[in-house]
């Protein structure tokens, strides 16, 4: 479908765009398949090893609340820092692995890493929705849609691979591979025509970051999201300990029978 406004199709300077980039940065919703291997290979607690996990998130919202005029500015720099970021990020971490350096996994993992999610997450979005001003709600769902279709593709792939060629390996391939699908990202993504940054929505931000209203949305909204990255961070071992639990209630059951 062409946006005949533009003159371009949509599909292929947003969408695609989009799909790319968060299938790549939504692997980081795989943390909990590599989390206990990370930590046996370091010989420390998983406890200390979830750091990473949480650097990742926290310089994720940073970078997404302090880089967003960045990424309005120049959509081509934005994704391409994306990229760098991240890729340079998860294989760093699968280095520091390798040399057994745990600082390593949390200035990878955690902080370059997490500066590419942030970047990433960001310019894919405010595409999308500038693409799609008539319907925002599907742009939206685009964005959410990838980075929900990363978890499902990449935990069977990063096990079958771990299995295969082992932890640090696999960080080096899928480094290669989301590489290539973010440089992809980079080269197709562009602004509808006609677009201009306005320094004035800055300014309008900061009047909006004044009223109450908008710190009980953000209040809420960190709510949600911290629940929900906790379950997702403790994810495998949850579904370890349901597995291994539900044949003793099974057992159990059919003695009572």
């Amino acid at each position: 479908m062409v946006n005949q406004q533009h003159g371009e199709n949509r599909w292929v300077r947003a969408v695609i765009p989009a799909l790319l980039i968060h299938i790549s940065i939504g692997t980081v919703y795989c943390w909990s398949v590599f989390k206990q291997l990370i930590a046996d290979q370091m010989h420390v607690a998983p406890g200390i090893v979830e750091w990473g996990f949480s650097l990742a998130i926290f310089f994720l919202g940073m970078s997404a609340a302090f880089l967003g005029p960045f990424v309005e500015k120049d959509i081509k720099k934005s994704a391409l820092i994306s990229t760098v970021c991240f890729v340079c990020g998860f294989a760093g971490t699968g280095v520091s692995i390798a040399a057994g350096w745990l600082p390593g996994v949390f200035i990878f993992y955690g902080v370059i890493m997490g500066i590419g999610l942030g970047v990433g997450y960001l310019t894919p979005v405010k595409n999308l929705m500038l693409w799609f001003a008539d319907n925002k709600g599907l742009a939206t769902g685009i964005a959410v849609a990838g980075f929900g279709l990363a978890k499902a593709i990449a935990s069977p792939v990063m096990q079958w691979l771990i299995s295969t060629v082992g932890l640090a390996p696999m960080f080096y391939i899928l480094a290669a591979v989301y590489a290539v699908m973010m440089l992809l990202g980079f080269t197709l993504i562009k602004r509808p025509a006609g677009y201009v940054y306005s320094a004035e929505t800055r300014i309008r931000r900061r009047d909006i970051m004044k009223k109450p209203v908008f710190w009980a949305i953000w209040l809420a909204f960190y709510l949600n999201i911290t629940c929900g990255l906790a379950l997702i961070s403790q994810e495998k071992d949850i579904l370890h300990d349901a597995l291994s639990i539900l044949p003793k209630y099974a057992s159990l059951n059919a003695a009572q029978l």
